[in-house]
């Protein structure tokens, strides 16, 4: 039998970059969820239940819903900014619009790869607010491009402390799998817990291309799922397709501070994201690309819908 069924950690650690922006669709658009950037340490993977049975951070393997299955382990660490702003560029916004707000966070990330599952878990500190300085973020940038300014972050959210867990699972099954040319579908859920955001989520991803068996699919900075990091050094290459579906419950970014004067702008309980993409592997490093379409998130939003672009880079040493 092969080494817990072809289960072999995988001894590289990573960088990884993620930047996700409405103008890498459209260089005319910046409104909403505008923005998203994370820069973080990915660890390599450890074999809890053998190798790296006596190390100090096997309590790590408890953190997960199938602790008694063969599994990889990798932590992660990593900073985190969200930048929201409303459609009018007026000051102060007009009534209903999305109110501004910005995030900034660290998250601890744990993360089991099993044989035909991927399992995370992430907690994020952080805050909103001017503390979060997506303010001087977006005025650096715009200045930089030679983009208009913004002028009502005056009225921003207020700063205000955040926890929040983030949990998701992955599976994969195999459709295709030939030297050649492979195909598979990936269920996932996720499910977050905390005063910035509250949600359930499920959906997949459709994946065709040349080795699949090289990771769980692409990571988003704000949405949809994560499928971690590449786990061994094989050329990949493949183009997918998805979707989800979420109910939130709770959204600071449109519903303002837990404490203090609501916004009075209703959520849409109900959101659906679809996403196209393409990624390549070789050697543990990654390039990808996803174009995102989330429906509205709130009530009054004049449009039907905002379309993003996310963009990563992982880099294995």
């Amino acid at each position: 039998m092969k080494y817990k069924e072809g289960l072999i950690p995988y001894q590289k650690h990573f960088m990884k970059l993620l930047s996700e922006n409405d103008a890498y669709v459209d260089q005319f658009v910046d409104r909403y969820y505008t923005a998203g950037t994370i820069l973080g340490y990915v660890s390599k993977e450890y074999d809890f239940d053998s190798k790296n049975k006596d190390s100090k951070m096997r309590w790590l393997r408890y953190i997960s819903f199938f602790s008694n299955q063969p599994k990889m382990s990798h932590f992660e660490i990593s900073l985190a900014q969200d930048i929201y702003t409303p459609y009018s560029r007026t000051n102060p916004p007009d009534i209903g619009d999305h109110p501004y707000g910005g995030y900034l966070r660290l998250n601890f990330g744990i993360s089991h790869r099993g044989r035909s599952f991927l399992e995370h878990t992430t907690f994020s500190l952080g805050v909103v607010g001017p503390y979060s300085f997506a303010y001087e973020t977006q005025n650096l940038i715009h200045q930089l491009t030679h983009n208009p300014i913004f002028y009502g972050w005056g009225t921003q959210l207020k700063n205000e402390f955040i926890f929040n867990i983030d949990y998701q699972i992955i599976k994969k099954f195999y459709l295709l799998n030939t030297r050649y040319i492979s195909s598979d579908i990936l269920p996932a859920l996720d499910v977050a817990l905390g005063n910035a955001d509250t949600h359930f989520s499920i959906g997949g991803r459709w994946r065709i291309g040349y080795n699949l068996d090289s990771d769980f699919g692409v990571n988003k900075v704000n949405s949809s799922f994560n499928g971690g990091m590449p786990y061994n050094d094989r050329f990949s290459f493949y183009v997918f397709g998805g979707i989800s579906g979420r109910y939130q419950a709770r959204n600071i970014f449109i519903q303002g501070n837990s404490f203090g004067m609501p916004t009075g702008i209703d959520i849409e309980y109900l959101i659906y994201d679809g996403e196209i993409g393409a990624a390549l592997l070789y050697k543990g490093f990654r390039i990808a690309y996803t174009f995102t379409h989330t429906s509205k998130t709130f009530a009054s939003e004049p449009s039907e819908g905002h379309n993003f672009g996310s963009i990563e880079l992982n880099i294995a040493f």
